[in-house]
């Protein structure tokens, strides 16, 4: 019996190297990204969203402060093409910051079920329950106009 188990798990072993992992397997990586959203500025007023790639995420396209849906328990890659001049912020209830793309520390961003991930040019984050339920506007962090709401949904 314990032969068997040992070659139908080497089998096993085996066909994932070869063959690589299936979809359901990369959803289960905390790096797997379930939508990439690309963002733009106009001037200081605004962000346009430029690109959605993926699923989950949702919102109109090259329309200034546009509402963004975002799916619970999905993982998501802001790719912010005006950088760090228009740093990303995710706001919650009462003006506090939840995640930031600045020097600016967001109270989820050392939660690790989110997997914050910040650079100058993207921000990865895995949107969880407890985050939506705080979860308010997406903000530049140097142009109070340059706001939107975000929509968290099931």
């Amino acid at each position: 019996m314990k032969t068997t188990i040992k070659i139908i798990f080497s089998a096993l072993l085996f066909m994932t190297m070869i063959f690589g992992c299936s979809k359901d397997e990369d959803e289960l990586d905390p790096n797997f990204i379930n939508a990439s959203i690309t963002i733009n500025n106009v001037g200081t007023t605004a962000y346009i969203f430029i690109a959605i790639e993926g699923n989950g995420a949702s919102a109109p396209l090259n329309m200034e402060n546009a509402p963004l849906t975002l799916k619970i328990g999905s993982r998501y890659q802001v790719v912010n093409l005006a950088g760090l001049p228009h740093p990303f912020l995710v706001r919650g209830i009462g003006n506090t910051t939840l995640l930031a793309q600045n020097d600016v520390n967001g109270i989820f961003e050392s939660d690790l079920a989110v997997n914050f991930i910040a650079t100058d040019t993207t921000v990865t984050f895995t949107l969880t329950a407890e985050m939506a339920s705080q979860i308010a506007p997406y903000q530049c962090g140097r142009h109070a106009a340059m706001t939107g709401n975000i929509n968290a949904i099931n």
